[in-house]
């Protein structure tokens, strides 16, 4: 007879199962990556050429209707258009690890410098000289040339925006379909209002932006392809951490952990357990999609520091201590207590303070009033958990979180589904009801 599996055992094949899944996950976007970075860059740099008109009219951060959240990027856009265009400068593999970009000491002349640059290599100069200053993101693997710098062999900057506003229609649609097919109507409306409330439907607007959404849906639909275990959920987890770290530029990476965990929770098929076992499996999956983000980044640091002879490794851990340690914003230290000042100075001087603390506590004594009974309370816990999965992760990158405040905030989208998923399984209008009136009465 076969020995029956212990823990230990049970273990160590899950870790086996992760390090394979990560493994495989990291060669297979290592290849295409290194791949984009070896097609010819002259179609490449025409097409952006013919892209840069659009940047200079629009600007570097152009608002939607005037207001600060709807406030695109085209700033870090440029990066990647420059990016793109200077790939061809060295072997594809230097050029992969270095990431170069060029510009002068004023950040605002980009999309000027960028047709510089590319009015100089057409006169068949190099990068070095072109007059501009290069400077390396070396620290991000800059997986989204995966897919842009192959679009702008033959498209131009605006077109490409046109192809991942079709993705994200085929994705978004494919998702609610699926969400109502699998999970009923409800959740389909949850998550078509969650991302209605952080304006998803701009994030196509822009590469950066367009990247988490992408992958976040794309993991979705993978959780509902067929029933999934804790554990698969897990291993699956680790390779989207993986995807996220190496295509995305710190922009909204949460989202990718925290709606497949929604969707997966709210899935009938999911293999049933207690709350407490389902609590585990999310923080489970997080600290799996955690270790799979940190491994993919920190191997970029690795390989480019040995390839470059750069000291990647010490870059990036002094930007990771920057964006999660108190810096200055505004000429203000971004404290815990400063932060809670500078809220509380703002929306008290526009008298906003003490009815928002109002209306908090009545939704708060709303909630308490409306829950179910405690086995009902017991079973929302783990959505409850997947929404706070986003402020956890906005405070502890707090320092990013608030200089980038104008898109970090659509993190909040698993906030939004997975709290509208935790009050319909925690609370009624029922309950809430009879209490008030057997205590009126």
């Amino acid at each position: 007879m076969p020995e029956p599996s212990t823990p230990f055992r049970l273990a160590a094949r899950f870790a086996g199962r992760a390090a394979v899944t990560l493994v495989l996950t990291l060669a297979v976007l290592f290849v295409l990556l290194l791949g984009a970075f070896a097609l010819p860059g002259g179609p490449v740099r025409a097409n952006i050429a013919r892209s840069v008109p659009l940047l200079q009219a629009e600007g570097l951060y152009p608002e939607f209707f005037g207001f600060k959240l709807f406030q695109m990027d085209n700033y870090t856009d440029t990066v990647m258009l420059f990016e793109a265009a200077a790939a061809d400068e060295t072997a594809p593999l230097t050029a992969m690890m270095t990431a170069t970009a060029y510009n002068v000491d004023n950040f605002e002349t980009l999309p000027d410098d960028l047709a510089a640059y590319l009015e100089a290599r057409q006169q068949g100069l190099t990068g070095a000289e072109t007059g501009l200053e290069p400077f390396s993101y070396a620290r991000y693997w800059h997986g989204y040339l995966i897919w842009l710098r192959p679009l702008l062999l033959v498209l131009t900057y605006g077109q490409v925006r046109i192809v991942q506003y079709l993705v994200w229609i085929v994705l978004i649609g494919a998702l609610l379909w699926r969400l109502w097919r699998v999970c009923g109507w409800r959740p389909a409306v949850w998550f078509a209002l969650s991302q209605a409330a952080v304006t998803a439907f701009f994030a196509p607007h822009q590469v950066q932006f367009f990247t988490c959404f992408a992958v976040g849906y794309a993991a979705c639909l993978w959780v509902m392809a067929k029933p999934r275990t804790a554990a698969a959920l897990a291993v699956g987890l680790v390779a989207v951490g993986a995807c996220t770290a190496f295509l995305d530029l710190l922009v909204t990476p949460i989202l990718t952990l925290g709606l497949p965990l929604t969707v997966w929770l709210l899935d009938p098929r999911t293999p049933g357990g207690s709350s407490p076992r389902r609590c585990g499996a999310v923080l489970g999956g997080a600290v799996c999609w955690g270790g799979g983000y940190g491994l993919c980044w920190a191997c970029k640091w690795a390989l480019a520091g040995l390839i470059t002879g750069q000291n990647v490794l010490g870059d990036a851990l002094h930007q990771a201590a920057v964006r999660t340690s108190a810096d200055t914003w505004h000429g203000i230290e971004l404290t815990w207590p400063n932060i809670f000042r500078f809220v509380y100075g703002t929306l008290n001087g526009k008298g906003l303070f003490w009815p928002l603390v109002a209306v908090l506590v009545l939704a708060l004594v709303a909630v308490a009033l409306c829950v179910r009974d405690r086995r009902a309370l017991a079973r929302a816990l783990p959505l409850l958990l997947a929404a706070l999965s986003a402020p956890a992760w906005l405070a502890l990158l707090r320092t990013h979180s608030i200089q980038h405040g104008w898109f970090t905030w659509r993190s909040l989208g698993v906030t939004v589904f997975a709290g509208f998923a935790f009050l319909h399984t925690a609370c009624s209008l029922r309950a809430g009801w009879r209490r008030l009136t057997r205590r009126g009465g």
